[in-house]
Order: C-alpha cells, then structure tokens, then sequence
C-alpha cells in the first residue's frame, strides 16, 4: 500500500460503482438498438444484412417480402406515394395485385444493390427469384426508383413498372 492510502474510502468504492454501473447501461442500450434496427421494416424478422442496407434498399426488401407473404396492405400503406394512393383505391390496389400474385409461389430475394440517389430519387437494383405455382422459377433483375416522403422511402411505381 502506499502511504496515506490506506483503505478507499466508501464514497469512493460508491463512484467506482456508479460508473461501472452506468457503463453497462450504456451497452445494453447500444447492443439493443443494434438488434432493434437489425429487424425488417416489414415483419420485425431478425436479420442482420438488413442492418447494413441504406434506407432505400430496405424499402425494397420490405416490398420484395410484402409481395412474398400477399401483404398488399402493407405496401399499400406503407410503400407507395401519396399520389400514387389518390390514384387507386385500396380494394382496387389489392384485387389487381391478388391477379398478379395468383400463380406466383413464392418471391425470394437474392441481392439488392444501392446505386445512388439524383434528382430527388434514388435507384436500386434487385435480384430476385420468383417460384411459380407450376414449378417454373425465374431469375429476375428489376430496378426500383424511390422517393422520400414523410421522412420515409417510397417506391414510385409508375416508374419502375411501366
């Protein structure tokens, strides 16, 4: 022991505690907002490849994966323009994709790319497969174009499908 320091004093011992205390609250929170932000959009699913795609491109995963699972409700509220809802009424929106989706088994995503964003959209490559109820199964290379709007990424549908 060093001279004049014998023993730590209580208020001490109680300091050194605080913050370690303090440091494992800190890195609870960070490693919960890391798996917090890890989860899709779409359906909370884990997944940490999602934590690494920019905003658009999840956008274009939670579509992908809308289209996979039926949910037209959910790009309907969530993924398309304003302008484009004014245009088409939801039981509308829905029956033509439910046409569209009637031979399709199943849609999975191989990668998407984030090529950039010019004159207020961005642009993302996709690959992806479609399994068709007849077993065929199609390789497929689309290019999504998104626009920000309420602080979140919409797909411009009149771009990217026609």
């Amino acid at each position: 022991m060093l001279p004049g320091s014998s023993v730590l004093k209580g208020d001490m011992v109680k300091d050194i505690i605080k913050k370690i205390l303090l440091a494992t609250a800190v890195l609870i929170m960070l490693s919960s907002s890391l798996v917090l932000s890890s989860c899709r959009n779409y359906d909370g699913s884990f997944d940490i490849v999602y934590f690494f795609k920019t905003e658009p491109e999840k956008a274009v995963v939670d579509f992908l994966e809308s289209l996979n699972n039926r949910d037209s409700e959910y790009i309907y509220s969530n993924l398309m323009l304003a302008a484009d809802r004014n245009r088409i009424s939801r039981e509308k929106y829905t029956e033509e994709l439910t046409e569209i989706l009637k031979n399709v088994e199943s849609v999975s995503i191989r990668k998407t790319v984030y090529l950039g964003y010019e004159n207020e959209m961005s642009k993302v490559v996709a690959e992806f497969d479609v399994t068709y109820y007849n077993s065929e199964l199609r390789e497929y290379k689309k290019y999504f174009y998104l626009k920000e709007e309420n602080g979140r990424w919409k797909i411009i549908l009149e771009k990217t499908f026609i």
